[in-house]
Parts: structure tokens; sequence; C-alpha cells
């Protein structure tokens, strides 16, 4: 779904846009969707409130702007990172530590992503889950590739997307004792092992696992 702009510069559009994002990531961080107003997005975008319109209708069209920029930037860095590997052990492995990398790298927007997505009108929130169900389809290919296991694919590709973003989820408790780093190694050895280990073609883990 396109949200529509007033003016018709493309470049601008995405310029502006991107502004626009920014600024909305500042604000809901400080206040959640609900409470934040456009004039405040707009503050913290740099844009007069009166030209913001130009290129949103509403702070549901803000929202929906966000998570479309994050879910896309967030595949985008999950995707390239392994799109040269055929061995299907290796390249789960190098694509799992890609989105847990990169879930680390945009935590407040996966912070966001995760308590305010009930703000987010219907006909948005299935486009968003549509492209989300993406990261969750490459991983179940890469998976299916490694042969047929006790669960499902597509279940196991699930819990991978999920458990990728624990370091962010319980980043408040981690933080103080952990490095981003050990946070990372941990989530990979754990994750990718068990997946390794309940297929039918199994496999040694990589020297990627060992390195300190």
């Amino acid at each position: 779904m396109e949200v529509k702009a007033r003016v018709k510069d493309k470049n601008l559009i995405g310029e502006k846009r991107k502004q626009i994002i920014e600024g909305a990531i500042k604000v809901f961080k400080k206040k959640g969707y609900h409470k934040a107003t456009v004039r405040e997005i707009a503050k913290e975008a740099k844009i007069s409130l009166g030209s913001i319109y130009d290129y949103v209708n509403s702070k549901d069209d803000i929202l929906y702007l966000f998570f479309e920029n994050y879910v896309t930037t967030f595949f985008e860095k999950v995707k390239s990172r392994a799109s040269h590997i055929s061995d299907p052990l290796l390249r789960l492995e190098v694509t799992y530590r890609a989105f847990v990398e990169a879930a680390m790298e945009l935590e407040d927007q996966v912070m966001l992503s995760y308590t305010q997505a009930r703000y987010v009108k219907k006909n948005y929130l299935k486009i968003i889950l549509r492209k989300e169900s993406e990261i969750v389809e490459h991983f179940r290919k890469i998976i299916s590739a490694m042969g047929e296991g006790p669960f499902d694919s597509y279940l196991k590709a699930n819990f991978l997307v999920f458990s990728g973003v624990f370091g962010v989820l319980r980043r408040w408790i981690l933080k103080p004792n952990y490095s981003q780093k050990e946070i990372i190694d941990f989530l990979v050895q754990t994750q990718i092992r068990e997946v390794m280990q309940r297929t039918s073609k199994g496999g040694k883990i990589s020297s990627n696992f060992l390195k300190p």
C-alpha cells in the first residue's frame, strides 16, 4: 500500500520521509505512539508542521512508514550477508548471525516494533506482517535444504526469528553483565546447534562457532 504524498519529486519524498521516520523513532521511544503528536515528530525531524503533511497524511501513516522501513532494512541486512553461500549449514549460521547483529544494530526499532505494533491500523498491519513473513520464509528455505527433522521447518524458522531478538528484548538485564559479542555468540551457538542436531543431514558446526 502506497502512502500518498502531495509533492511529486520521489527523491525529495524519500529524503523527507527518512527524516520523519528518524524523528518518529525518537518521539515514539520517549512517549510511545499513543501519546506522541505529529507536531513533536515534525520538530524532531526538523520539518515544519505544515510541510510534514506534504509527505504523510496522518500519524498512522508515519507509524506504517516506520514499520515498512524497519522490516525492509532488517531483511536487506540479513539477505545480503549469505547470498553467495550454497552450503545450507554454513548459510544458516551466517544468516542467523547477520539477523542477530542486525537486531542489535536496530535495537530501538526492534523494541518499538514489539511495543507499538498494536497501534497499527489493520490494513497497514497486514502489509507489514506480509513483509515480515518474508524473513521467516527466508529461514524456512535454508532449514528445509538441510533435511527433514522432527519439527516442521516453518515452526523452526519462526522460533529462530523470535530468538534472534532475545538480546534486544532483554537488553536492560543483559547489557550490564554481557558484551554484545557475548550475547550474539551465545545465540548463534545455541540456536543453530539445536537446529542442526535436529535435521537428518546433521553435520559439524563450522569453525566460526569456535572463534572467541
